[in-house]
């Protein structure tokens, strides 16, 4: 019986471009024929790489790392291609690389997140509940600048801890006048 569909996962090496002794190594995955390819943007000496098994060569502390790497990116590949299983997603190799790479739907972001939100309700809510949402966002951006000192949150980082201090920084935030600016209701 022939199988359904075919899913491999190989490690290969091309010649790097700045350094002729060095291979740029990258990671194939394959899905019913089609290709995906990924740099691993690392590099080993041509003398050290062992392409019938298909990781470094040798017992230097350099290769041992290189090979664990290797096998967390076999084990992380085959981690999106479970998840995606499960999740009832058509399996391609294209979709393995981009759940690899953090760039499908599971990896939105707060902003993405709230602009998307603002620009489909402008047309559903009136204009005095989206200054609310507006007034809510200006102060998220503010929180995400100033208290963690980034631009953006992945929403797979909205936690109880990120939210609670978002809540304490409404409450402790003074406004121009040094007054609170926000109450219980608020």
């Amino acid at each position: 019986m022939r199988a359904v569909s075919t899913f491999s996962i190989t490690f290969f090496t091309r010649k790097s471009r700045s350094n002729p002794k060095e291979l740029s190594i990258y990671v194939r995955i394959t899905v019913k024929g089609k290709r995906a390819e990924i740099s691993l943007k690392r590099c080993v000496n041509s003398t050290q790489w062992d392409s019938t098994k298909n990781k470094g060569r040798g017992n230097t502390e350099k290769i041992r790392v290189l090979n664990a790497y290797l096998d967390q990116v076999y084990t992380k590949l085959l981690q999106c291609h479970k998840a995606l299983l499960e999740e009832d997603k058509i399996i391609s190799s294209d979709a393995i690389k981009t759940r690899y790479l953090g760039e499908d739907d599971n990896s939105k972001t707060l902003r993405e997140l709230i602009a998307y939100h603002n620009s489909n309700m402008v047309r559903v809510l009136k204009a005095g509940t989206m200054k609310n949402y507006y007034t809510t966002e200006k102060y998220l951006h503010r929180f995400l600048d100033k208290k963690r000192k980034v631009k953006d949150v992945y929403l797979k980082q909205v936690n109880y801890r990120f939210i609670t201090d978002f809540e304490h920084y409404l409450r402790d935030y003074k406004d121009s006048k040094k007054q609170l600016s926000m109450g219980n209701n608020g």
